[in-house]
């Protein structure tokens, strides 16, 4: 017997370790003798056991799946999880579930730090034949419609919108949205199924205020909270988003308990996403993720997923971490590779939200005439990665986001390791230690009640 090639060891505190079977997604905690053990045992051909503590931990190991009789058996169990995973990939991309319409690149806001630029300039808004065939292309297996913008929702696009939910009157809709003109279109709002508003708000009324503000310089804090007070009268869910950098990531949290607050009649109705600016650096992340989770640990067991689900939806990993669920292999990074199909008003299929407005990252043509490209993100998992296929990490990150990809000369059939190594070996180390904070705290204030 020997020990798997697919282990992984994190650091985390206290000459501790999580020891993770990449192959399963199993992990385990384990101390500085198991870890001197297992680094003497990684060499061998064939583990011999020296004394019954030895006898016992290779048993247990062997239990959870760190042990095989040879590497062809390790190959062969890997073999078959690709199978599967393959399988469940290929089925996902030939039955199209969701679609997300661009409705207009135009917005009100002029938000410094807008992830799509100048993109605004653009103006036109998607067309009614437009809709048609991109929801013809779609299929019959459609069931969620997200739309987006731009802002979606402006005057002039309430018309095309009209059109939309005419034609796709059973879908389940969610909305991004800046919220301005929540109230002048809750009535058409109110005439479709919606499973979330996704509404933006940076901080209390001053802060969100300097970087949230409309085209002519105005405020936007007040007419928003109407708004949002508005749905959720009308049992709309609404989610806050939070983008937080170092600024602004106290009020965030702060705002989020103020709301809570003012809304707590409101409490099915209202979740939140907090979560750091795009681009932020890794180290900045990191502290503000910290906070954030130590916040959220404040909160039951049961609402922290409503209160803020960024933290786990990110990765599998951290989802296992906070909730105890099932840690999936992944064959590609995202949504994005399978299912994402993005259509905006210029007849371009773009892979997902992130980069939508981007020619580099578009995956074809949906209007007049329907192209795919061959070469795009589309096509990306961890058996068309070269580097992928014999990596211990590739099942759990899928080969990484290839947004990160900006220099790549057009090939997205390259690895992004950072993303994975960052979360496992920076981030997960991290918020470990929080868990267990919050795990202690619990139980002193148990014992004493």
């Amino acid at each position: 017997m020997k020990l798997i090639k697919h282990m992984i060891f994190v650091d985390i505190h206290n000459n501790k370790k999580l020891l993770i079977n990449s192959l399963t997604g199993t992990m385990d905690e384990i101390d500085a003798p198991i870890y001197e053990t297992l680094s003497k045992w990684q060499d061998c051909e064939e583990i011999v056991t020296e004394n019954d503590l030895e006898a016992e931990l290779l048993s247990n190991l062997q239990a959870r799946g760190y042990v095989v009789n040879n590497y062809e058996e390790e190959l062969a169990k890997k073999s078959e999880i690709l199978e599967v995973v393959r399988d469940n990939h290929l089925e996902r991309q030939k039955n199209q579930r969701s679609a997300v319409f661009v409705m207009t690149y135009d917005c009100n806001f002029r938000c410094p730090y807008c992830f799509e630029g100048d993109a605004y300039l653009k103006k036109e808004v998607i067309t009614p034949e437009q809709i048609d065939a991109a929801l013809n292309l779609a299929g019959d297996g459609l069931e969620a419609i997200c739309i987006f913008g731009g802002e979606p929702l402006l005057p002039k696009t309430r018309p095309v919108l009209e059109h939309l939910f005419n034609k796709a009157p059973d879908k389940t809709y969610q909305i991004f949205t800046n919220g301005y003109y929540l109230t002048e279109f809750l009535d058409l709002l109110l005439s479709i199924n919606i499973s979330q508003v996704l509404i933006t708000l940076d901080g209390n009324e001053e802060f969100h205020n300097s970087r949230r503000f409309l085209a002519n310089g105005k405020p936007t804090f007040r007419k928003i909270l109407e708004g949002v007070e508005k749905c959720l009268k009308n049992g709309i869910n609404v989610r806050i988003r939070m983008n937080l950098d170092k600024n602004n990531y106290e009020e965030g949290i702060d705002l989020r308990e103020k709301l809570l607050d003012m809304f707590s009649g409101y409490k099915n109705n209202l979740s939140f996403e907090l979560s750091t600016l795009i681009g932020a650096s890794s180290n900045e992340r990191l502290d503000i993720v910290s906070e954030i989770y130590s916040s959220d640990n404040k909160h039951s067991f049961e609402d922290r997923e409503r209160i803020n689900d960024f933290i786990t939806k990110k990765n599998s990993i951290l989802d296992h971490l906070v909730y105890g669920r099932d840690i999936n292999p992944l064959y590609s990074y995202c949504y994005a590779h399978v299912d994402g199909m993005v259509f905006d008003p210029y007849g371009t299929i773009y892979p997902c939200l992130g980069c939508v407005g981007k020619e580099h990252f578009s995956i074809g043509k949906y209007h007049p005439l329907i192209e795919y490209k061959e070469n795009s993100i589309r096509n990306r998992n961890i058996e068309a990665i070269p580097e992928c296929r014999d990596c211990t990490y590739s099942l759990l990150c899928g080969g990484g986001c290839p947004l990160k990809l900006i220099d790549n000369d057009g090939d997205f059939f390259k690895p992004v390791c950072y993303s994975i190594k960052t979360l496992l070996h920076k981030e997960l180390p991290v918020l470990y230690k929080e868990r267990e904070e919050a795990i202690k705290n619990e139980e002193i204030e148990n014992s004493t009640v």
